[in-house]
Formats: structure tokens, C-alpha cells, sequence
């Protein structure tokens, strides 16, 4: 709105308007002042009309104008008359085109709060929905954050669980390096002794083989030298049994014979007979001293077996326990299960 627009500068430009013959309107009094809006002048220009007809039945309200004929003053008037009624037309017209549009503007204004209120309906219909879906959603969140503080504390005993397990693999790792090492140092003691055992074995082996061909040797020449006595003690019994035959012929021949020569013969009998048994018990026993040999190789040759066995077996425990270490010395993935110790 315009300001400075005072009801004094209203009705100069109405009178300067009159006096120039021209009717006066809002519209022409802004034009005459140069500013000032239509809702300011009209009431302003409103007293001017209500209050011409006195300003004209009074000859002092016009003071500094000079005489004005009869007839002028009357057409004057007259068409001062019209011109007031033409205005206060105009006033009525615009006041008509205001109230219409006033009535336009609270049409629109209704509408406009119609829609103001369908939408606040709708804001305060979505407001409860949001404060239905917070209170889930708050909810949700402190269910959430439950769940999170488990799932948290489940992460940090699986973190303590995790570094109690790779405390305990590096412990494992270390005690199994021990053991490797150890195994190691035994396996060579092992070997050396094997290695020591297989060449103590073998020289037994071979001084029992040279033993057993020397006892053979030995029990062949008893055998042959048994042979031999058994045969010269057949001999000497055929030649005996001559002799006594000859001895008998000759004690029946000539009963001349001693007692010494029969004594004698006698002793030459039993010293035979000796001979022959003691060639007998040697036979026996090389024969028992050959049975021991074989004894003593078997026992060898099942010891012999049983240390390979036992070695065996060794050896698989050392491929039980290498595969164990390995199995050890695996990384373990995150979601990977720990080693049981």
C-alpha cells in the first residue's frame, strides 16, 4: 500500500479535477496525485463527494474563486449532480467487482482451508502412521540392538575362545616342533641302533653260519671218524671174535693158554667196547651241540622278526603323529573350528 496518500491531496486533485471540467474518479486522482492505490483513494475521494454539496451551498468554502454566473453555477451543479452520481455508479460498480471478488477470494479461501483441513486430516493421519511405524521401528531398533549386543558378546567369546585356541595352537605348535625334534633324534638312534643291531645281527649271523658250517664240519669228521672207529671197532671185534675163536681153538687145542693172555684179551675187548662208546656220546653230542645252533638261529630269526615288527610299528606311530602335526600347523579360517587340544 502507497504511503503519504493523505485526504487533503485526495481532495485537491477531485477539485483541480472539477475545476478543470473533468469528472473525478479513483482512477484520475491517482493519476493527478501520481501515486496512491485504488483502496486508499476511494474513501478519501468518498468524504470529498459527501462533503461537496455543503462546500457548495456555503459561499465561504470557496472564497478564493471568483463569481460564477447563475446559469454556470447551476449548470455546475447540475453537472456536478452527474457527475457525483455517475461516481457514486462507479463506486457501486467497483464496490460491486470488489464484493464479487472478495466473494471469489473467500470461495477460493474455502476451498483453499477445505483443502488445508483435507490435508492436515492427511498430515495428522500420516503423522499417527509415523508414530505408529517409530514405535515399530524403536522397537525393531531395540530388539536390534539385543540382538547386537548378543551377537557382540558372542563375538567377543569367540575372540577370547579364538585367542584361548591359538594360544593353545602356538603351545601345540611348540610342544609338536619339540616332539618333531625329539622324533627326530630318535628316529636317528633309532636308525643307528637298527643300523648298529643289522651289522651286530649280521656278523652274529655270520659267526653262528660259520659256527654251524664248522660244527657240521666238525660233525661230519666226528661222523667220519665215528664211522671209522665203528668200522676199525668191527674190525677189531671181527678180528677178536677170530682172535677168541682162535683163542678158544687154541685153549681147546692147548689148554697151555695163562690167565694173563685171557685177562689181556679181555681188557683189549672192554678197551674197544670204550672206544666205541665214547665215539657214540661224541656223535651225540655234536648232534645235540648242532640242534642248539638250530635252536639259537631260529630264536634269532624270530627276535630278528620281532624288531622289525616292533620297527614297524614305530614307524607308523611316527606317520600318525607327522600327520597329526600337520594337521596342527594348518591355519584355521574364521568360521574354521579350532583344533581340540
Amino acid at each position: 500500500m502507497a504511503t503519504g496518500i493523505t485526504e487533503s491531496d485526495v481532495w485537491a486533485a477531485a477539485d483541480a479535477l472539477l475545476l478543470e471540467g473533468a469528472r473525478p474518479t479513483i482512477e484520475r486522482v491517482r493519476q493527478k496525485i501520481g501515486r496512491g492505490s485504488p483502496n486508499t483513494v476511494s474513501p478519501h475521494l468518498d468524504a470529498w463527494f459527501r462533503a461537496l454539496g455543503s462546500r457548495i451551498a456555503d459561499p465561504g468554502a470557496f472564497a478564493a474563486a471568483p463569481e460564477i454566473p447563475s446559469p454556470i453555477a447551476q449548470a455546475a451543479a447540475h453537472f456536478w449532480e452527474a457527475a457525483l452520481a455517475a461516481a457514486r455508479g462507479e463506486q457501486a460498480q467497483a464496490y460491486q467487482q470488489r464484493w464479487e471478488e472478495l466473494a471469489r477470494e473467500g470461495e477460493r479461501f474455502a476451498s483453499r482451508a477445505e483443502q488445508l483441513q483435507q490435508r492436515e486430516a492427511h498430515l495428522l493421519n500420516r503423522e499417527r502412521d509415523l508414530q505408529e511405524s517409530l514405535k515399530l521401528a524403536t522397537t525393531q531398533l531395540e530388539a536390534t540392538e539385543e540382538r547386537l549386543k548378543a551377537v557382540e558378546a558372542q563375538v567377543r567369546q569367540r575372540d577370547q575362545a579364538l585367542a584361548a585356541a591359538q594360544a593353545s595352537l602356538a603351545d601345540s605348535r611348540g610342544a609338536c616342533q619339540t616332539l618333531l625334534e625329539e622324533a627326530d633324534a630318535m628316529r636317528e638312534l633309532h636308525a643307528q641302533a637298527l643300523a648298529t643291531r643289522d651289522s651286530r645281527h649280521a656278523a652274529h649271523e655270520r659267526r653262528w653260519l660259520n659256527e654251524l658250517d664248522a660244527e657240521r664240519g666238525a660233525v661230519k669228521r666226528l661222523q667220519a671218524r665215528l664211522d671209522d672207529l665203528q668200522a676199525a671197532s668191527l674190525r677189531q671185534t671181527e678180528e677178536l671174535r677170530q682172535a677168541l675163536a682162535t683163542a678158544q681153538e687154541k685153549q681147546r687145542a692147548a689148554e697151555q693158554l695163562t690167565q694173563a693172555q685171557r685177562a689181556q684179551a679181555q681188557s683189549d675187548l672192554r678197551q674197544s667196547e670204550d672206544r666205541a662208546l665214547a665215539a657214540e656220546q661224541a656223535l651225540q653230542a655234536s648232534q645235540a651241540r648242532e640242534s642248539d645252533l638250530n635252536n639259537r638261529l631260529a630264536a634269532s630269526t624270530a627276535q630278528a622278526g620281532e624288531l622289525f615288527s616292533q620297527l614297524k610299528s614305530r614307524d607308523e606311530q611316527f606317520g600318525d603323529l607327522a600327520r597329526h602335526l600337520l594337521a596342527l600347523q594348518q591355519p584355521a579360517g574364521p568360521d574354521a573350528t579350532p583344533p581340540q587340544a
